[in-house]
């Protein structure tokens, strides 16, 4: 099979899915065959979600190569490979115990409880002093409009921190002016550019003119 067919199907293949999709979104009921877990757009779906599961378990492999690497070239993040090897090993068997069996073994549960929510919680609550840092350097009023965005952060800090209006009653009103009427507006504004940019990229990939992820097409 040329390179050249290879493109094209890929591109043939997504055209066809799209408007599948698309017709199933706004024609569906008017359309025998189309919608529904027999039709076509229910066998897409299952398709979709097959190849979804594909791509997890390359993904999985592919992590274990990387961390194979790691540990036979014995670089100095060979100690955390390791970790992710034994951790990775250790779930997967009581996965397919819980699979085959039916019964949720007590290390999975524990495992899950003890050690990933609570790291999880501890990247959360690391993630606000990047935040913070962040805050500080954007708002260090070098220019006006970094002044004004200072102002306007001061105010909305100091109308959600509970002592904002024991110092002044005001800050919880203009705290909200900030929230409603200059931030809401903004966000909708970035939202339809946003879902536009979508729409355009969507209908590029449709007919065929973008690029991008079909350039790893081999």
């Amino acid at each position: 099979m040329s390179q050249v067919y290879k493109r094209e199907l890929v591109f043939v293949v997504t055209g066809v899915v799209a408007i599948v999709m698309m017709l199933d979104y706004f024609f569906g009921k008017n359309i025998p065959g189309l919608s529904g877990a027999g039709g076509i757009t229910g066998q897409l779906q299952t398709w979709a979600l097959i190849i979804q599961l594909m791509a997890i378990g390359l993904g999985a492999i592919n992590l274990v190569q990387v961390h194979y690497r790691q540990i036979s070239r014995k670089t100095s993040m060979a100690i955390y490979s390791a970790w992710f090897m034994i951790f990775f090993a250790l779930l997967l068997l009581l996965g397919l115990y819980k699979l085959f069996t039916g019964v949720e073994p007590y290390p999975y549960t524990w495992i899950f409880a003890n050690v990933y929510t609570s790291l999880g919680a501890t990247l959360y609550a690391i993630t606000g002093f990047y935040i913070f840092s962040a805050a500080y350097r954007a708002f260090r009023a070098r220019n006006i409009d970094a002044a004004i965005l200072l102002v306007g952060g001061i105010f909305v800090l100091l109308a959600n921190a509970p002592i904002g209006a024991v110092i002044w009653q005001g800050f919880p009103l203009v705290g909200d002016w900030f929230n409603n009427v200059g931030q809401i507006p903004g966000m909708r504004a970035f939202t339809v550019v946003g879902a536009l940019g979508l729409l355009a990229y969507g209908f590029r990939a449709l007919i065929g003119k973008e690029r991008g992820f079909y350039s790893e097409v081999q």
